[in-house]
């Protein structure tokens, strides 16, 4: 297994931010070009693309994401890295701050109803 992984924030109210490795947070961009939300699909798409290749049935596993009642599990299948957001995220605007590793998703995601989570994605197997 390997050691490496790549932070990311994203949000889908779309402004523009760039990752600045040195203070580790994302501060906004005046380098904003084409749709914004559709960059955000294709970096996503290649962060995590090595996870798709590990999960050939694309059903995935979602540990602790935090509602306005507590805090909930559950599965979803993903084939593509747009859908793969939408069951990570809930129907409103929304803040997701976390890191792909080789194995695992582990973010956090602030919306109206939570103002973050210590949430994880896994490749649902047989185990899980």
């Amino acid at each position: 297994m390997s050691d490496m992984s790549t932070k990311f924030e994203y949000t889908n109210m779309c402004s523009c931010t760039t990752y600045n490795e040195e203070t580790d947070e994302s501060v906004p961009s005046d380098d904003c070009y084409g749709d914004c939300w559709e960059e955000t699909i294709e970096d996503f798409t290649n962060i995590v693309a090595h996870l798709f290749e590990k999960n050939e049935r694309c059903w995935w596993r979602v540990k602790d994401l935090a509602l306005w009642d507590g805090n909930y599990s559950g599965y979803f299948y993903a084939d593509d890295a747009k859908d793969l957001i939408h069951g990570m995220t809930v129907n409103s605007s929304w803040i997701m701050r976390g890191e792909v590793f080789d194995d695992r998703i582990e973010y956090s995601l602030s919306h109206h109803d939570s103002m973050g989570s210590s949430t994880v994605l896994e490749i649902m197997t047989e185990d899980n």
